[in-house]
């Protein structure tokens, strides 16, 4: 499944598409999961005349938000026997555990939002309806690459709700003053990175931030490897490919040579080194400008966006990072309504352009297309083609990358890791290979067949 994997509880942070002409599929699940998916079916929908109550668990929507409100009064307007009933949950982990636990004790909610990355291996646990039909009036409004992040054997288990497409935020005034070029490939970002540190000792080009999986996911995925594939019988574990050994490569020698900084995303020590001008960039997804914004409000007007580098000089290949998708749960007791609602939200020329005011990057036609007259976000007021730029990766640079059903299991045994040997400087690559090893077991250990 797409990328779409970081942690903080709002949904921007954990979000990833591919290029047109490049169609992801996004792994057909194992064939032993055929039962679980047709007990999802579309057919089990339920509900159907008189009031009801959706219970809707979200990240995203905020019930002391006032754009939120204003949402959800939206469509009570349009649906006055439908109340929705916000319930605020933190992000992927924690969502798909009580999710689960709730839908083994019979009280599931009727819509959840999740990251992309969950979504396989909510499938794979009977714990997600198959809403294929329930949403084939609106499949036109969203772009079949986007809908590939929500799709498994041709069967859709969520709407998306936004989308990250993958940019290189740096801090304008800073690269101008020391003379830096804007990198448009991985080894111009190496020479900007050595150029900033020799300008200034105590300022580096980024952070480095193990616990970031999706990011350097992201990056294997564009350098050609795939984590986790799919043949529809049998999965294949790529992390430690030759493609995603060599971005381990990279980054290692960025780390042992101190060109970039190990340190944490939005720690209280990396808020003050943005803020100070001794971090100057973020490569992740559109959302990270409202990001940095939240907690570098003074240095608005000092930043821009442009497309991330690339490992190949001219080619376009860029992933999409993070983001999430409204799904209906197995035990909804509300389920055609739920799928209704989901639809509204996401998807419809209406619901997608509301999603604007929550502060993200719609996943639907009509508010990707409101975006190109929305106004820059306010990290980088006087950039006024930011969304174009943004609209242009999503359209013409953008790839797969592939989640398999046990993320998590990477998850723990990556980050601290890779945290561990990045401040000892010990061999990337081994963690890779250990991550790979531990993963690989784990999908055996699930029953699972592995090839490769």
């Amino acid at each position: 499944m797409t990328a779409s994997p970081l942690s903080p509880s709002r949904s921007r942070w954990n979000r990833p598409l591919r290029s047109a002409g490049r169609m992801p599929t996004i792994g057909a699940l194992a064939a032993v999961l055929a039962a679980s998916l047709l007990a999802c079916s579309s057919s089990d929908t339920s509900g159907g005349g008189g009031k009801v109550t959706l219970e809707f668990w979200t990240y995203t929507l905020k019930g002391g938000d006032p754009a939120a409100k204003a949402i959800v009064d939206r469509y009570h307007q349009e649906h006055p026997d439908v109340t929705i009933k916000l319930s605020e949950v933190g992000g992927t982990a924690e969502t798909s555990s009580k999710l689960l636990a709730a839908s083994k004790a019979d009280d599931a909610p009727d819509v959840v939002q999740v990251e992309y990355r969950a979504l396989p291996s909510l499938v794979v646990a009977g714990a997600v309806k198959d809403i294929t039909k329930d949403v084939s009036g609106v499949k036109n409004d969203v772009d079949p690459n986007i809908w590939a992040l929500t799709t498994f054997n041709k069967q859709v288990y969520g709407v998306p709700q936004d989308i990250g497409p993958m940019m290189f935020t740096y801090r304008k005034d800073l690269f101008d003053k020391y003379g830096v070029k804007v990198p448009t490939t991985w080894a111009e970002y190496a020479n900007a990175a050595e150029q900033i540190h020799k300008k200034d000792p105590n300022a580096y080009i980024a952070s480095f931030s193990a616990s970031q999986l999706e990011f350097f996911a992201a990056q294997a995925a564009q350098a050609g490897a795939q984590w986790w594939s799919n043949d529809g019988k049998s999965w294949k574990v790529g992390i430690d490919s030759e493609e995603s050994l060599k971005t381990a490569d990279f980054w290692q020698d960025l780390v042992d040579r101190d060109l970039v900084k190990v340190e944490p995303l939005l720690t209280p020590e990396w808020n003050a080194q943005v803020n100070d001008g001794k971090i100057l960039s973020w490569a992740a997804a559109a959302w990270a400008p409202s990001v940095i914004h939240s907690v570098a409000p003074e240095t608005a007007g000092k930043w821009e966006s442009a497309p991330l580098p690339q490992w190949t000089p001219g080619e376009a290949a860029v992933p999409f990072q993070g983001g999430s998708a409204y799904l209906v749960p197995a035990k909804s007791k509300h389920a055609k309504e739920a799928a209704e609602f989901a639809a509204w939200l996401g998807a419809s020329s209406e619901g997608s352009k509301l999603l604007l005011d929550l502060d993200i990057y719609p996943g639907g036609d009509a508010g990707r297309k409101a975006t190109l007259a929305h106004e820059p976000p306010k990290l980088m007021p006087q950039q006024k083609d930011f969304y174009q730029v943004a609209d242009k990766v999503i359209k013409d640079t953008t790839i797969p990358v592939t989640w398999g059903p046990n993320v998590n299991v990477a998850q723990s045994a990556f980050s601290d890791a890779l945290n561990t040997a990045a401040l000892k400087k010990t061999s990337f690559r081994s963690v890779y290979t250990a991550t790979q090893q531990a993963v690989v077991a784990d999908l055996k250990k699930s029953g699972y067949t592995v090839t490769g």
